[in-house]
């Protein structure tokens, strides 16, 4: 009996991961090193704490983390704010249509809360969200459940009555340790073979989402 949906961000509802991937291997250019678009792909749908160290981890202890993270992030949300935040095709859509129901709505992101905000006001959907819940918000960020546990009991649901949209392979196994029901919309890379039986459906767009979601939200409804 599904009764809420909890949303991801980056990848799911806007279209902010590419830029990521090309500020990052930019800044590490610029400083004379080469971050393949592997690596990058390997660090989608984690926080910032813990894709540092993955990056560390790929680049050795040599690689100028603090002075690459800093650079890659002035340039990202230079693109940000001067190209604006595009939203997935479906999204609106999808959001008039929970709201038109009352459906509880929230947003649990390994992005920090702050940089969440912003984008949600570049992208212009900040009022439809009272529930933020960042990564630096919680002890653990993806894969770990704690920030959808967090986002699910902010909205007083129960995680089985929840179900996530999530675009990684990352997000898919938070979602699926918090205990939710998980659609997911790959963005630059798809679930491996591994990890896709967690996953309840794996969709090309949140227009088939849209419709999934309709039928397990009326089947909530039904049984309320």
């Amino acid at each position: 009996m599904h009764r809420a949906v909890v949303f991801d961000l980056d990848g799911l509802m806007v279209d902010t991961e590419r830029i990521a991937l090309e500020c990052w291997i930019e800044a590490a250019g610029s400083f004379g090193w080469e971050i393949s678009p592997e690596t990058c792909l390997a660090l989608v749908g984690i926080d910032s704490r813990e894709s540092r160290q993955a990056l560390l981890d790929r680049m050795g202890g040599s690689f100028p983390m603090t002075e690459v993270s800093a650079r890659g992030r002035v340039r990202y949300l230079e693109r940000l704010r001067g190209e604006g935040v595009q939203v997935k095709p479906g999204l609106v859509e999808l959001l008039d249509w929970l709201a038109s129901r009352a459906v509880p709505i929230a947003v649990a992101t390994s992005t920090q809360q702050e940089l969440a905000l912003e984008k949600l006001v570049l992208a212009g959907l900040r009022e439809r969200f009272e529930t933020i819940v960042g990564g630096d918000q919680v002890p653990r960020g993806k894969p770990a459940p704690d920030v959808y546990r967090e986002a699910i009991a902010r909205i007083g649901a129960e995680p089985a009555h929840c179900i996530a949209l999530e675009d990684s392979e990352i997000g898919l196994r938070a979602a699926h340790a918090a205990g939710a029901t998980c659609i997911v919309v790959p963005d630059l890379l798809p679930p491996s073979p591994e990890f896709e039986p967690l996953a309840h459906a794996i969709v090309p767009s949140l227009r088939e989402a849209h419709a999934l979601l309709a039928t397990m939200l009326a089947s909530g409804a039904a049984g309320a």
